[in-house]
């Protein structure tokens, strides 16, 4: 196959050809970097409004005259541990504790019974499931027996699919209880 453009053109039209790619890389490359300062903006936000509200906090401790810098360092971690500690004492003051409950149940399994994950639902009548595998059939009913005698939980039940068969497997347990 020959060409039909003169070597001359031939050059000009791969010269616009490269500069239209490095054109469309650039503006690429633009408009990836406008996403991520798009993705980073309420990160930079939410610092700013606890930026601002540590400094009105320090605002209200009164001031001495003779402050050195490491007691403004001390005051000033004071002050961040405070707003930390009033964050999470919902989650302190809680009456009773889900690692209770999940830490019985992970003490009373059996050998040969694996937990893949644990779902937690909070409440009344909280829930938790715990999936797993068992080598065999009598590993997730001598589980299921001694999640049943645990007093931490009102029911335990199990799928009769899983215990049906002769080779265990999969199994999801459910045990409710006031967590």
């Amino acid at each position: 196959m020959t060409n039909v453009l003169p070597k001359e053109s031939l050059e000009i039209v791969w010269t616009s050809y490269r500069s239209r790619l490095i054109l469309v890389g650039a503006l690429v490359l633009l408009a990836i970097a406008v996403l991520a300062q798009l993705a980073l903006t309420p990160a930079y936000i939410a610092l700013k409004i606890e930026k601002n509200s540590q400094d009105k906090q320090s605002a209200v401790v009164p001031v001495q005259t003779n402050i050195n810098p490491q007691d403004s360092a001390d005051k000033s971690d004071i002050l961040r541990a405070k707003t930390l500690l009033t964050g999470i004492a919902s989650v302190v003051s809680a009456s009773s504790s889900p690692t209770e409950a999940i830490g019985a149940a992970l003490s009373l399994r059996p050998k040969g019974v694996t937990l893949e994950s644990i779902n937690f639902i909070s409440g009344q009548n909280g829930t938790v499931t715990l999936i797993g595998d068992s080598a065999g059939r009598e590993g997730i009913n001598q589980y299921r027996e001694a999640l049943s005698k645990d007093p931490h939980f009102k029911s335990v039940s199990v799928p009769v699919g899983a215990l049906v068969g002769s080779e265990g497997g999969g199994f999801t347990i459910t045990l409710t209880g006031n967590f």
